[in-house]
């Protein structure tokens, strides 16, 4: 037999091995890929079954999601984003997109606003020497004058009131009023329990936790964001609260530092040449219950519930 046609015949199977290497870790990815998105999708889809809202509600917000996403990764390459485009990549008919191109936008300006007007109300109080002890720690302030709560608010609030800003954070526990007419920080962290508020944090939390794994999974090492968690799988009960008091106040610690390092080159002028971003580090707990396993099954309609 021929040496060229010997070699060819050898290669053909190392060929077929590697193709069928490839398309079974292509299919491995596409798995936990799925996978993953069904996951985050339950965690989502109880939050919205909990508080009402109808599959078909879900499955809308999805298809909005699912047409932004694409004009942003048709931007991200520097495409032109069109119906035809948004089309191919999603799936969906051009009459569809068209109708939820037109529906109102999903932002809710003014609860973002009152929310975002109390974090810096806050921050500027922590920040800003104007308010400040001669220590350098957040003042008592009086009501009204130069340096009081009143020229605190204006300054950082835009146009809410003084005394609006006072009953919301009063509500929130954030400050307290002295017998002498003293408005006092009790917080430096904006700690809301409102739903409305708490419903934003879980929108940018999520989606910042998201975006560094999705950044990170196409990423070389060098460029990879930080991104680490311990978790144990057979902890007893009796020390749940124990680690939960020890790690809130050494991540507190931390994030004050981080913090603190922040701050002060925030304040710093930034360099003609230098672009601001977004930046910072979340921490967060978690705990589960172990359960026993249940089998996927239909549930008997005769059996006791």
């Amino acid at each position: 037999m021929p040496l060229a046609l010997t070699n060819a015949l050898l290669a053909k199977p190392v060929s077929n091995t590697i193709l069928m290497n490839e398309n079974r870790e292509e299919s491995s990815t596409q798995h936990n890929l799925s996978l993953a998105i069904f996951r985050i999708l339950r965690s989502v889809a109880k939050i919205g079954l909990r508080y009402g809202m109808s599959t078909g509600a879900m499955a809308e917000l999805l298809r909005r999601a699912s047409i932004e996403a694409a004009q942003d990764l048709l931007r991200e390459e520097q495409s032109k984003v069109t119906t035809a485009s948004v089309c191919a990549m999603t799936g969906l008919y051009r009459k569809e997109i068209r109708r939820i191109e037109q529906l109102p936008s999903l932002a809710d300006s003014s609860s973002d606003d009152k929310y975002n007007r109390s974090v810096r109300v806050i921050t500027g109080w922590r920040r800003d020497p104007e308010f400040h002890t001669r220590a350098g720690k957040p003042a008592a302030l009086t009501l009204d004058g130069d340096n009081g709560f009143d020229a605190l608010v204006r300054k950082y609030s835009g146009d809410m009131t003084p005394v609006a800003m006072k009953h919301e954070l009063e509500r929130l526990g954030l400050i307290s009023v002295t017998s002498n007419n003293l408005v006092k920080l009790e917080s430096r962290a904006y700690l809301s329990s409102r739903e409305s508020d708490i419903f934003q944090i879980l929108g940018t939390d999520t989606t910042d936790l998201i975006n560094t794994i999705t950044h990170n999974v196409s990423s070389d090492k060098s460029n990879k964001l930080f991104q680490r968690k311990v978790s144990y799988e057979s902890i007893p009960e009796q020390y749940v609260d124990e680690f939960l008091g020890y790690a809130a106040n050494e991540s507190q610690s931390v994030l004050e530092k981080l913090d603190k390092w922040l701050d002060e080159r925030d304040k710093k002028p930034a360099s003609t040449n230098s672009n601001e971003v977004r930046i910072g580090v979340g921490i967060y707990h978690f705990r589960q219950d172990a359960r026993p396993t249940m089998q996927n099954s239909p549930a008997d309609p005769d059996q006791e519930q």
